[in-house]
Protein backbone atom coordinates (compact mmCIF):
# COMPACT_ATOMS: atom_id res chain seq x y z
CA UNK A 1 0.00 0.00 0.00
CA UNK A 2 3.01 2.24 0.93
CA UNK A 3 4.62 2.03 -2.53
CA UNK A 4 1.10 2.78 -4.49
CA UNK A 5 0.89 5.92 -2.66
CA UNK A 6 4.53 6.64 -3.01
CA UNK A 7 3.76 5.95 -6.98
CA UNK A 8 1.03 8.08 -6.82
CA UNK A 9 2.42 11.25 -5.28
CA UNK A 10 4.84 10.69 -7.63
CA UNK A 11 2.48 10.75 -10.17
CA UNK A 12 0.79 14.05 -8.90
CA UNK A 13 3.60 15.57 -7.63
CA UNK A 14 3.57 18.96 -9.31
CA UNK A 15 -0.09 19.49 -9.15
CA UNK A 16 0.25 19.33 -5.29
CA UNK A 17 3.07 21.62 -5.84
CA UNK A 18 1.27 23.81 -8.46
CA UNK A 19 -1.50 24.13 -5.25
CA UNK A 20 1.65 25.59 -2.76
CA UNK A 21 2.45 28.13 -5.55
CA UNK A 22 -0.68 29.49 -6.76
CA UNK A 23 -3.12 28.43 -4.02
CA UNK A 24 -5.05 27.25 -6.33
CA UNK A 25 -7.22 23.65 -6.84
CA UNK A 26 -8.46 22.00 -9.69
CA UNK A 27 -12.12 21.58 -7.67
CA UNK A 28 -14.02 23.55 -9.95
CA UNK A 29 -13.11 21.70 -12.69
CA UNK A 30 -13.72 18.51 -11.37
CA UNK A 31 -17.31 19.63 -9.77
CA UNK A 32 -18.22 20.60 -13.34
CA UNK A 33 -17.17 17.12 -15.11
CA UNK A 34 -18.79 15.56 -12.28
CA UNK A 35 -21.93 17.41 -13.55
CA UNK A 36 -21.71 16.55 -16.83
CA UNK A 37 -21.14 12.82 -15.87
CA UNK A 38 -24.12 12.83 -14.28
CA UNK A 39 -26.20 14.28 -17.25
CA UNK A 40 -24.64 11.64 -19.05
CA UNK A 41 -25.53 9.04 -17.39
CA UNK A 42 -29.47 10.41 -17.15
CA UNK A 43 -29.45 11.61 -20.77
CA UNK A 44 -29.70 7.98 -21.91
CA UNK A 45 -32.29 8.08 -24.66
CA UNK A 46 -31.77 11.69 -25.94
CA UNK A 47 -32.31 12.04 -29.38
CA UNK A 48 -30.48 14.94 -29.98
CA UNK A 49 -27.42 16.01 -29.07
CA UNK A 50 -28.00 19.78 -29.42
CA UNK A 51 -30.37 19.01 -26.32
CA UNK A 52 -28.05 17.38 -24.08
CA UNK A 53 -25.35 20.32 -24.62
CA UNK A 54 -28.41 22.22 -23.81
CA UNK A 55 -28.44 20.37 -20.58
CA UNK A 56 -24.93 20.62 -19.66
CA UNK A 57 -24.66 24.45 -20.21
CA UNK A 58 -27.75 24.82 -18.00
CA UNK A 59 -26.39 22.64 -15.46
CA UNK A 60 -22.67 24.43 -15.22
CA UNK A 61 -24.58 27.85 -14.77
CA UNK A 62 -23.72 28.92 -18.74
CA UNK A 63 -26.93 29.56 -18.95
CA UNK A 64 -29.38 31.22 -16.40
CA UNK A 65 -32.53 29.44 -15.10
CA UNK A 66 -35.72 31.26 -16.51
CA UNK A 67 -37.35 31.74 -13.38
CA UNK A 68 -34.70 33.83 -12.20
CA UNK A 69 -34.71 36.01 -15.17
CA UNK A 70 -38.50 36.40 -14.74
CA UNK A 71 -39.26 36.20 -11.36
Amino acid sequence: PFKKLAKRLNRWKDGILAYFTHKITNGMSEGINNKIKVIKRRSYGFHDVDYFFLKILKATGFIPDMREVYP
